[in-house]
């Protein structure tokens, strides 16, 4: 079952990608949009590699807003030559693209992959943030979108607040003015939360996910996931995976140990600013 469909003519940037994606990620090639709309719903690809300018793809700004519409879950990337067509990526901007890969820039294969991998974790921080606080201020949204974001590089305390153009201290404010579980805690939740997305993966292994995520060893992530999730790895996916993850981060991770209610009404502070480079693209 395929990951990533690549909608992709051009066959120099078709053997780039495939090339750069094949060790981690199961691959198919696509030749038009419609393809695209025949896979999505057997839940296999978690993203979408598009050639933007490709001749297949016809009006690219207007599919790309009703592909992003009816399915918010797959991760968006568009890869083509933007020489002379800067313009465009601020365009783009605005129909939240996951990710884009230059290829006039002669990317090599690291850097295609990171471009994927960040598009999916971008993705599904959305994802997430629509599903379990879609009414939270503004602060404790884009926490949570930051630390799922950065999962896999294993940010601290100081990198989530910098972000957020605060101070450690000031940030742990920020979230107990709003009921919100401290940053540490966003901090773990956003590892299970894409330990649990990343175990759904076909033919995946916990060792790997655990290597991915910083916790050294398959028997840590078992732990981790047993005492904040309620489940080992192989039994969290028979209770519904991500799906069961997301239900336990919004009963339990969300709010501050101890509180009984939420005051989300006291949040809309304007104190803060976001500080990511990513914020242009979705």
């Amino acid at each position: 079952m395929a990951e990533i469909l690549l909608q992709i003519s051009d066959p120099r940037a078709y053997a780039l990608l495939s090339v750069a994606l094949a060790p981690r990620y199961q691959c198919q090639r696509i030749d038009t949009l419609r393809d695209v709309e025949a896979h999505v719903p057997r839940g296999g690809p978690r993203g979408c590699v598009l050639g933007l300018y490709d001749k297949s793809i016809p009006a690219p700004l207007t599919s790309l807003r009703s592909l992003r519409r009816k399915h918010p879950s797959l991760a968006l990337i568009l890869a083509a030559d933007f020489s002379g067509r800067e313009m465009d990526l601020y365009h783009l901007g605005r129909v939240n693209v996951d990710g884009v890969i230059r290829l006039e820039e002669k990317p090599s294969a690291r850097r295609v992959l990171g471009v994927v991998n960040e598009a999916l974790a971008t993705c599904l921080a959305e994802v997430v943030v629509q599903t379990v606080a879609p009414d939270l201020p503004s602060i404790a949204q884009e926490a949570i979108r930051w630390t799922i974001q950065r999962a896999e590089s294993r940010p601290r305390v100081s990198d989530l607040a910098a972000a957020l153009s605060l101070t450690p201290p000031r940030l742990l404010r920020e979230l107990r003015a709003v009921e919100m579980a401290t940053p540490r805690d966003l901090l773990l939740w956003a590892r299970l939360i894409q330990a649990s997305h990343l175990l759904e993966r076909p033919n995946e292994t916990v060792e790997n996910v655990a290597f991915r995520l910083g916790y050294g060893t398959g028997s840590n992530l078992r732990k981790a996931l047993k005492r904040h999730v309620g489940f080992s790895p192989t039994a969290l996916l028979e209770h519904g995976g991500l799906a069961w993850t997301l239900s336990v981060f919004r009963r339990e991770g969300l709010r501050r140990a101890g509180d009984t209610k939420t005051r989300w009404t006291t949040a809309r502070s304007s104190r803060w600013k976001m500080n990511s480079p990513n914020r242009g693209v979705r």
